[in-house]
């Protein structure tokens, strides 16, 4: 036990020092270092796995031991037999059951022929915008510099969407961090976003800004849009601590001549039950930026409640819609499933004479995506889930076949798209429609005139 705790302890200052290592690997200075560490260090001794994986060297060296006194203790025909029964079989085998598992999900047969005609070949963003005044957006992720923002270009993306993240550790927590603790990325100082905005602007795309709060630890399966404040002393130190988040966004907006503005997202009881909160943040907002602002509502049970939709410029809804109650549905059936929201939509737009936009619309590359887009993939999908472009592709061409002709619909802004060019791909689950035919069908629908 007491060999046990040696290793365990040494782990622990390893991990330290590696976190360290990790904090200066994504670009943060010495002073950022010394001013965020124990936060992120904090959020990553919550987390229970961490605590696991600090078992693993003791383990390691427990099997390495085992094996050296078998070696030099017995015969070399046990000491084979030792190694091939702790080692090489459960190896062997591992891998054995991952090839199967990717055989079968990854065995699609989707004969798409990619149109390369209507891709954009020039090094500026197109400006369809100012013909049908629909917005042609997606939330961009990870680094953003002169290269990897030209397959942006070439797929007709007009507005780019930039996602800061604050967080907040549960639904009824009373303070809201400025920035996300497990995002590394995020602890850089506002110059990120502000040079990330300048090299979108210089290509030609409008911005839009869309601060998130993400749940640090949930509980009880909660998620944003549950958020709320248990109690009066807490509702008035979260008003205070997300007026305080959302400001210093709404700032960099304006300096930045950020073309559109979310003031929120998601947050279903609290634009629901104070709308007065809103109404009142909203002004504020207006004396410090001059652009477009919207809301971002969820698609359930929130976006037919909210009452300020006539403070704002656009109607932002988060659009998962289920569509379908099948798996692998034609482009008719995607496009039939729009035709029962169409009502609600109208009824919005014109009770607050106001345009709607999908402040996001996605869809895995899975077979059931449009049940319920809105379900996450975790890294275990990978291993059962079987991917089908043609899914994704399909509820792409359906919602440019019937959406985005309607006149009330201001444009959409698709999630989600990183630029690190090992993202995406045909064996890809995940979101994002790069090097995938939804790709292309984005591109058709955005490039129409």
């Amino acid at each position: 036990m007491k060999k046990f705790l040696k290793w365990y302890l040494v782990s622990f200052i390893l991990s330290c020092f590696l976190l360290l290592g990790v904090l200066f690997y994504f670009g943060l200075s010495f002073d950022e270092v010394k001013e965020y560490y124990f936060d992120v260090f904090s959020q990553l001794i919550e987390q229970w796995i961490f605590w696991i994986i600090l078992t693993i060297p003791f383990l390691i060296y427990r099997l390495v031991h085992y094996l050296f006194l078998s070696y030099k203790n017995h015969s070399k025909i046990t000491f084979l037999r030792r190694s091939t029964f702790s080692i090489i079989l459960p190896i062997g085998l591992f891998f054995s059951l991952f090839n199967i598992s990717q055989w079968y999900t990854k065995n699609e047969n989707f004969n798409f022929q990619w149109n390369s005609e209507i891709e954009n070949k020039t090094s500026q963003a197109t400006d369809l915008f100012v013909l049908d005044y629909k917005q042609r957006g997606v939330h961009v992720f990870g680094k953003i510099d002169s290269i990897n923002i030209q397959p942006l270009i070439r797929n007709n993306f007009e507005w780019i969407t930039y996602v800061p993240f604050g967080d907040q550790k549960d639904y009824d927590s009373p303070e809201v961090n400025n920035y996300r603790r497990d995002s590394l990325q995020e602890l850089r100082r506002d110059s990120l976003w502000k040079n990330k905005i300048d090299i979108a602007h210089a290509a030609g795309f409008k911005v839009f800004l869309k601060p998130h709060i993400w749940l640090g630890s949930p509980s009880d399966a909660k998620w944003r849009s549950d958020i709320f404040p248990k109690n009066e002393k807490n509702w008035e130190l979260w008003k205070v601590s997300y007026r305080k988040f959302i400001l210093r966004y709404a700032k960099i907006a304006q300096q930045t001549d950020v073309e559109l503005f979310c003031i929120g997202t998601e947050f279903t009881r609290l634009a629901i039950e104070k709308p007065g909160f809103w109404k009142n943040l909203i002004q504020e907002i207006r004396t410090i930026y001059a652009g477009k602002i919207t809301y971002a509502a969820n698609w359930h049970n929130e976006y037919e409640k909210i009452t300020f939709w006539d403070e704002l410029d656009f109607i932002g809804i988060q659009a998962y819609f289920p569509l379908v109650k099948n798996k692998h549905p034609t482009t008719k059936q995607v496009s039939k499933g729009w035709k029962k929201y169409f009502s609600s939509l109208e009824s919005i737009h014109k009770k607050f004479d106001k345009k709607i936009l999908f402040t996001e619309l996605g869809y895995k590359s899975t077979a059931d995506s449009a049940i319920e887009p809105w379900g996450w993939i975790d890294y275990s999908s990978n291993l059962y889930k079987p991917v089908s472009t043609e899914t994704q592709a399909n509820c792409y061409e359906a919602f440019f076949q019937t959406v985005w002709k309607k006149e009330w619909f201001a444009g959409v802004h698709i999630w989600q798209w990183h630029t690190s060019d090992k993202d995406g791909g045909k064996d890809n689950l995940d979101f994002t429609p790069r090097k995938k035919p939804a790709e292309n069908m984005i591109a058709k629908g955005f490039g129409k005139k």
